[in-house]
C-alpha cells in the first residue's frame, strides 16, 4: 500500500502490515487473546503429594524471596478513626484490668525477605530467614495505650501511656535461623 507523498509509509491503522487487508490485525489479536485465555486449561494438572524425603530433596536454588506491603486500618491515615483496638485482660485479686491499644494502623513495606532451607552439620534441616533489605513505615503504630477496667471505653487523650508512630525507612542485614528441637 503506497502513499502518494511517502512511498514507504506504513499502512493505515486496522490493516495487516504484510497483506494490507482490513481486519487481519484484529483477527490476529483475537487469536492471541483466545490462546492466552485457554492456555491455563490445557496445561492444568492435579497436585502431587510429596513425602517428607521428596519434599526435602526439592531444590529452590536461592530459596524464596518475599515482598510485603501491609496496610493495617489504613482509613485512619486519612483522619477517619476506625475504633480498632487490641485488648488483653489481666485478673488480679478479682479485678480485671485491660491493657488497651487504640487505633492500631499504618503502612509497612518489607522488600527482599528470603526463606531458605539449609542442612545442619548433624544432617538436620533448619530454616534461614533473611532479614529485609528495605523496611518502610508510614504512620505505623498506635494512637493511644491505656490500662482500664472497661475494654470498650476510649482511652482519654493525654490520660494513657502515650502513643507510638513509625515513619521512615531502614535497611537491614542478617539472618534468623529456626530449627526443631
Amino acid at each position: 500500500m503506497n502513499h502518494p507523498l511517502r512511498p514507504s509509509a506504513a499502512p493505515s491503522r486496522g490493516r495487516h502490515q504484510r497483506t494490507g487487508e482490513a481486519g487481519s490485525a484484529v483477527s490476529a489479536w483475537c487469536g492471541w487473546l483466545a490462546f492466552l485465555l485457554l492456555w491455563p486449561l490445557a496445561v492444568h494438572s492435579a497436585p502431587v503429594r510429596l513425602s517428607d524425603d521428596e519434599l526435602a530433596a526439592v531444590d529452590g536454588r536461592d530459596g524464596v524471596g518475599l515482598a510485603v506491603h501491609l496496610e493495617l486500618n489504613s482509613q485512619l491515615l486519612s483522619g477517619t478513626s476506625s475504633g480498632a483496638r487490641l485488648t488483653a485482660g489481666f485478673n488480679v485479686n478479682g479485678t480485671t484490668t485491660y491493657a488497651v491499644v487504640q487505633d492500631l494502623a499504618g503502612v509497612m513495606d518489607l522488600v527482599a525477605v528470603t526463606l531458605n532451607v539449609r542442612k545442619r552439620p548433624d544432617g538436620g534441616d533448619y530454616l534461614e530467614v533473611g532479614l529485609p533489605g528495605f523496611v518502610g513505615f508510614k504512620q505505623l503504630g498506635f494512637r493511644a495505650l491505656g490500662a482500664q477496667t472497661d475494654p470498650l471505653a476510649i482511652v482519654p487523650s493525654g490520660g494513657g501511656y502515650g502513643s507510638l508512630l513509625l515513619n521512615g525507612t531502614a535497611s537491614m542485614t542478617g539472618h534468623v535461623y529456626l530449627w526443631a528441637q
